[in-house]
């Protein structure tokens, strides 16, 4: 189908003159009762429009030269317009050509309408009509000329607004813009209520903008903006979902043309200055977005940035603030001005951040919308700060990167992407040499969330920064910083069992129990590796060590010996550590024997000590355990037992000087309990000679002495008895009574001599004595001064009186005073026993001395006489 190009713009400015508006201009017969009385139809009927038109024609055949009313004309040029509009659009070709002959027929009935009556009233109608027609014929000059004519006889016509909308139409279309603009102004200043009112502001500002009047311009399509508004088919940022395709694409253009209207002006006239002059309108953000766009189709990039940006300075707590923000970012990006788009997103940040005023003021929904770009803006600044200070190595750098990350994580704590973020804040700062910081990270990133890909990478990193923490502060409490440490151990292990990491970690943390002499932690942890056979020799072998000596510094000494017989295998055969690791085995065996010891069970006590010797048979220690072995069974009074192993003992270690005396005592205590008093004496008597103590010496004399005694071996023991009382005067008490025990060994042996000796030792003991005398040194001495005297009593009794009398009485009389004299001194011990045989001995001496010189011999060669007087005078 073809058609000619001035009708195809003639038709387009009928379509949309007529066939889209509400109004119905055309007239109909029925138009005509407002000339005439209403004539109820008695009937009804139908007729076709082309009925219609040949009944016209019929009637105008009659009444064509005047003589009619010339609604027949008129309503014929209706009917045929009618039907040429209907055909013309027709898919036929014969339709269409008839379509056009219907056009002409109807121009012709018009044109001779006004002709035969130019000065009626509705010829306003007649000229408007006409209009429609040239235009359907397609010669807009003559539509316009109809409607010019219209316009100047009928200012005031009721169709004015249309008139001047379709003159506007036709001059825009001609591209007469002043005339159009003036044309459509009628309307605009005149005819508010119009139905072409809005289209009129619409065109008119088209016309403005065509004339290169862009201020006019933009005031024109705000009021088209400014109805729609009030009428809610825009709001702030878009058109109404409820729009029909007309009225979208309308205001679509209108946003358009604002836009670029805008941007011709930007240089005189910014928006933010318009709507300060102009008033603020709630769809400002819809007419910033749509020139920000319009830049950026031009690739206007800063200007585009310039206007987002300024709706934010205009507009600060604006929902829509952070959208355009985001959008000059965007742009910036695009083009590649990285400087510009860092130092954009940390503005962005700032601003609208949790903590802003402008966060505060929003509602719900704006924050929900607003977090996805905060924590996406917050991620780009932590991680091209992250990788800046990885490049740069400086500690500066990385403290940057972390402010950024715990600006996210204190935003958005419960963003779905905290939990690496964290791990990435706890990177940073560990890089930053922050240790106690990036430890609390570390743990929170692998604790306090749910599990994910970094939980274990974190714990362990957490282990890691203890470690460089303690190395960092080593003067600095690092004791509670292990402590530390080993909670965050602990916690790994719990959380992540499985990790291949886990045997080293819960072995050093082992190893800080241990040095802390937290034996208990210490093995708890170390059992753990030992318990899993699969963990790796080169774990075990530390593992067992620690279980060992935790055991054996908290007195638990069998389990001890458990563990260090479990860590001999897998050392090497020669090690020190192996010898060092034995001698801890041979010492917890020693203890545990000590222990049975301490409470009393000596016979266990002894095969604890006896054992160590089979266990370790090279100990050091093995000495010491065969001695206490021998010892528990003295305690034990196994006499028997305790002298065989004592004996042995002696016989395995001959030179051990340290033991002589303890195997002396004890088979000396052994031998005497079993009734070996001799054997015991021996003992003594080796302990005398190895003493160096001379009260030790003394005592064990003594005891030698009186074992000797048990033994019924009196020589032994007086031997003993004679070098004690001379090496040991003192005290008097056991050195006189010695003394007596060697003096009556005397008298069994009927060694008067050796007797008197010892019996006048006593007597000079008692008299040296002085203040320590008591009464047993004072009757032993008395005793012993009888027994003395009586040798020289029998002395004095055994001379006899012979002449020559002087001579002999001389003789018996010092014996006889020396005797007394004796007997005298033994009076004065003041002994009851020895002061009665004294006393009588005494006057047994003055008796028998009388008696003896009574009977004394008479000189030879005496008278009768002078032997009377010789026996008077005795």
């Amino acid at each position: 189908m073809r058609y000619r190009p001035g009708l195809i713009v003639v038709l387009t400015i009928l379509i949309s003159g007529c066939a889209s508006d509400d109004v119905n201009l055309e007239p109909t017969i029925g138009s005509l009762s407002e000339k005439s009385a209403q004539i109820e139809p008695r009937a009804q009927f139908s007729i076709s429009r082309q009925q219609a038109i040949d009944s016209y024609r019929a009637l105008i055949l009659i009444t064509g030269n005047g003589t009619g009313t010339g609604d027949e004309i008129r309503r014929l040029a209706d009917l045929e317009l009618e039907a040429s509009l209907d055909n013309r659009f027709a898919d036929e070709l014969v339709k269409q050509q008839q379509g056009l002959q219907e056009s002409l027929e109807a121009i012709n009935g018009y044109e001779n309408y006004l002709r035969l009556y130019p000065d009626r009233a509705d010829n306003d109608y007649i000229l408007y009509q006409l209009s429609r027609a040239y235009a359907l014929d397609s010669k807009p000059e003559k539509s316009l000329q109809a409607l010019d004519r219209l316009v100047a006889k009928f200012p005031d016509s009721r169709y004015i607004d249309e008139v001047q909308f379709r003159r506007g139409e036709n001059l825009f279309v001609l591209r007469e813009y002043e005339q159009a603009e003036d044309a459509y102004e009628v309307i605009v200043k005149h005819h508010p209520d119009s139905l072409y009112y809005e289209k009129s502001i619409y065109k008119y500002g088209w016309s403005q903008f065509k004339l290169n009047r862009y201020r006019d311009a933009i005031d024109s399509y705000i009021s088209v903006l400014d109805l729609n508004a009030s009428s809610y088919k825009i709001d702030e940022i878009g058109l109404s979902r409820d729009l029909g395709r007309a009225e979208r694409e309308l205001l679509d253009d209108v946003v358009r043309v604002v836009s670029l209207a805008f941007s011709y002006e930007a240089e005189k006239m910014s928006l933010r200055d318009y709507f300060n002059k102009a008033g603020q309108r709630e769809f400002e953000p819809l007419i910033y977005l749509n020139l920000g766009k319009l830049y950026l189709r031009k690739e206007r990039i800063t200007d585009a940035a310039d206007v987002f940006l300024a709706y934010g300075k205009q507009y600060p707590y604006s929902r829509y603030t952070p959208e355009f923000h985001q959008k000059a970012i965007l742009g910036y990006q695009k083009a590649g001005f990285s400087t510009l788009v860092l130092q954009q997103k940390k503005t962005f940040v700032n601003q609208y951040d949790v903590n802003s005023e402008f966060w505060k003021r929003q509602d719900q929904a704006s924050q929900a919308s607003l977090e996805p770009v905060l924590t996406r803006h917050l991620r780009d600044l932590a991680t091209h700060y992250h990788a800046q200070a990885r490049a740069s190595k400086k500690a500066s750098d990385y403290k940057v990167a972390a402010s950024w990350y715990r600006h996210y994580l204190e935003s958005f704590p419960e963003d779905s992407d905290a939990d690496q973020i964290n791990f990435l804040l706890a990177e940073s700062l560990f890089d930053a040499r922050q240790y106690a910081s990036a430890i609390e990270e570390y743990e929170k990133t692998a604790y306090d969330y749910a599990r994910h890909k970094n939980s274990a990478e974190a714990g362990y990193a957490a282990l890691l920064s203890y470690d460089a923490l303690y190395d960092q502060s080593r003067s600095h409490q690092n004791k509670a910083f292990k402590r530390q440490r080993i909670t965050s151990a602990m916690k790994f292990r719990f959380e992540f069992p499985a990790d291949p990491r886990m045997p080293a970690i819960l072995l050093q943390s082992a190893k800080q129990y241990f040095e802390w002499k937290d034996y208990a932690d210490a093995t708890q942890a170390a059992y753990r590796l030992v318990d899993d056979q699969s963990i790796d020799k080169k774990i075990q072998r530390p593992a067992w060590t620690i279980i060992g000596h935790s055991h054996y510094a908290t007195g638990q000494y069998k389990n001890a010996e458990v563990a260090y017989i479990s860590l001999l295998p897998l050392l090497g055969k020669n090690s020190k550590e192996t010898s060092e690791i034995r001698e801890q085995l041979a010492a917890s065996i020693y203890r545990q024997g000590e222990n049975e010891r301490s409470a009393g069970n000596h016979l266990l006590a002894a095969s604890h000590f006896s054992r160590l010797g089979v266990v370790v048979p090279t100990s050091p220690k093995r000495i010491v355990a065969d001695y206490d072995a021998a010892t528990a069974y003295v305690e034990l009074k196994d006499w028997p037992q305790a002298i065989t192993l004592l004996k042995s003992f002696r016989k395995k270690y001959p030179k051990e000087k340290r033991w002589k005396t303890g195997v002396s005592e004890k088979l000396a205590l052994a031998y005497s309990m079993q009734g070996d008093h001799a054997l015991a004496a021996n003992e003594m008597m080796t302990l005398s000679a190895s003493t160096q103590s001379a009260s030790r010496k003394k005592d064990l004399m003594w005891g030698a002495a009186e074992l000797y005694q048990k033994a019924g071996k009196k020589d032994e023991a007086i031997a003993i008895y004679k070098v004690y009382v001379k090496s040991y005067p003192a005290p008097l008490e056991r050195s006189i009574e010695l003394k007596f025990r060697i003096a009556e060994s005397y008298r069994e042996k009927n060694n008067t001599g050796k007797l008197h000796y010892w019996l006048n030792e006593i007597v000079k003991a008692d008299a040296n004595a002085k203040s320590e005398r008591s009464p047993r040194s004072k009757y032993l001495a008395a005793t012993a001064s009888i027994e003395l005297t009586r040798p020289i009593q029998r002395s004095y009794q055994s001379v006899k009186l012979t002449v020559p009398l002087k001579k002999s009485l001389k003789k018996k009389k010092k014996l006889m005073q020396k005797s007394i004299a004796a007997y005298t001194r033994a009076l004065d011990y003041q002994v009851e026993e020895v002061t009665a045989e004294a006393t009588y001995q005494i006057a047994e001496i003055y008796h028998s001395f009388a008696i003896d010189l009574l009977q004394s011999q008479r000189p030879r060669g005496l008278n009768e006489e002078e032997l009377e007087e010789y026996e008077l005078l005795l």
